[in-house]
């Protein structure tokens, strides 16, 4: 199915109500953890970690990964929404990108920092994943409508 600006459209808007994603990762075991994300208008996800966590260690070995997002808050015995992505994860290590990075950060809403004490302070690193495929799930659609998949 073909990506059009009314699917991107809803996909940030149902992305910037959220601020936690739980994220995939494989290398010789699976492993998973909640991490706080960002996004652009490319559909990219950013994410900060520490660089000794399993998920981090598990990304240099081996960048694919995957993604779900949704409301916790869900009725469980309601309509359900649901996002589902796969795709590569790196490093970012250009500073112009994790000073962009550090303004979206503060815009979104997470504790304040600069880039001054996120290199002073922080043993932590900002990640970037570039998504490949992705899906909606929406029990309040019908049809073909509840389930679609993106390839990007």
């Amino acid at each position: 199915m073909k990506l059009t600006e009314k699917d991107k459209k809803e996909i940030l808007t149902f992305l910037g109500k959220h601020k936690l994603m739980s994220l995939g990762t494989y290398y010789k075991e699976p492993w998973a953890a909640p991490v706080y994300y960002l996004f652009d208008d490319d559909l990219n996800f950013y994410f900060v970690s520490g660089t000794k966590t399993i998920h981090a260690q598990n990304i240099l070995k081996n960048p694919k990964v995957s993604i779900t997002i949704a409301d916790s808050k869900q009725n469980p015995n309601g309509k359900k929404v649901g996002f589902q992505a796969r795709g590569n994860a790196t490093k970012v290590t250009s500073v112009s990108e994790i000073k962009d990075i550090i303004i979206v950060w503060n815009k979104r809403g997470f504790v304040p920092v600069t880039y001054k004490i996120f290199k002073k302070v922080w043993k932590s690193r900002f990640y970037k994943v570039k998504l490949n495929r992705l899906q909606i799930f929406d029990e309040n659609q019908t049809g073909v409508k509840e389930v679609r998949n993106w390839k990007i």
